[in-house]
């Protein structure tokens, strides 16, 4: 038990979430622009796309607790009249929520402050090309130790006060969450950029095209897994077995989804989503 909740605070509390919210952040920049490349207006397909986004997690938000879809959409509508920062303005600004973030004491205000200001940092990140692969191998793998070297020690620091003095080790841990963020970012950057792992980095791909559909898979199946644990176990399941789902059901993703994506072109929550989006049906085959 002792090594899943160490795994767990050091290397994965806060950390997916501030990953995803800069990849999410990012994904504003580039939806817009290939709006405008087209020399269309992207505000409108902006807000029509994040307005339907937050009423998806308003509805996900029913079935778990934990949702950031609503705190996605809503986010992205302050997003908009900010995408043509500087990229030293929005990584400035966007250190600057998360520190406010870290000091507000409160977990359900810190957690909504948390996902707009990791958006910040992913659309200045982009503009300076390095969620978008625009640096070489050996700048994110010089990028990627650098950020370790600073967030390891922070949360494993948070690490050892979480047994006894929780709020001190979720602020340590805050601290260091953008560097562990910014490290696994990089991580992966650099096994794309040496070519290494090609297999993996062609399911992750496709997971990643289907993330709004795998998203909310997660939950059912979670919750069905968890559900089915508890009753055969008779008692509620522990720390270890909610990882053990949590692997199984990620496998279970990267497996189907390559295979799906070779007969659809969208995941059918990606397609319902485009669909009213554009106010039209889009094509689901290839």
């Amino acid at each position: 038990m002792l090594h899943v909740v160490t795994v767990g605070v050091v290397f994965v509390l806060n950390k997916m979430m501030a990953v995803f919210s800069m990849l999410f952040g990012a994904g504003v920049l580039l939806v817009t622009e290939r709006i405008e490349a087209r020399g269309e207006s992207a505000f409108g397909v902006h807000y029509v796309r994040n307005v339907l986004l937050a009423g998806i997690g308003l509805a996900h938000s029913a079935l778990w607790f934990g949702d950031v879809l609503l705190i996605y959409g809503l986010s992205a509508l302050f997003l908009y009249p900010l995408r043509r920062l500087a990229a030293r303005t929005l990584l400035v600004g966007g250190t600057a929520v998360w520190l406010l973030a870290a000091c507000v004491g409160d977990p359900v205000a810190e957690y909504v402050v948390r996902a707009p200001a990791m958006m910040l940092v992913g659309m200045g990140l982009y503009r300076l090309g390095v969620i978008n692969a625009g640096r070489d191998a050996a700048w994110y793998r010089m990028a990627m130790r650098r950020s370790f070297a600073m967030g390891l020690p922070l949360c494993s620091v948070a690490w050892v006060f979480v047994e006894d003095q929780e709020d001190l080790a979720l602020l340590v841990n805050n601290l260091g969450v953008p560097f562990m963020a910014m490290g696994y970012v990089c991580l992966v950057m650099w096994v794309c950029k040496e070519g290494r792992l090609l297999r993996v980095q062609a399911r992750l791909a496709a997971a990643g095209q289907m993330a709004l559909t795998n998203y909310l898979m997660q939950t059912v199946l979670g919750m069905l897994s968890i559900h089915a644990l508890n009753h055969l176990r008779g008692e509620r399941v522990t720390a270890f077995w909610m990882m053990v789902v949590t692997f199984t059901i990620w496998t279970v993703q990267l497996a189907w989804s390559a295979p799906w994506l070779r007969v659809f072109r969208f995941g059918p929550a990606e397609w319902v989503w485009r669909s009213a989006t554009y106010r039209r049906v889009q094509r689901f085959r290839t």
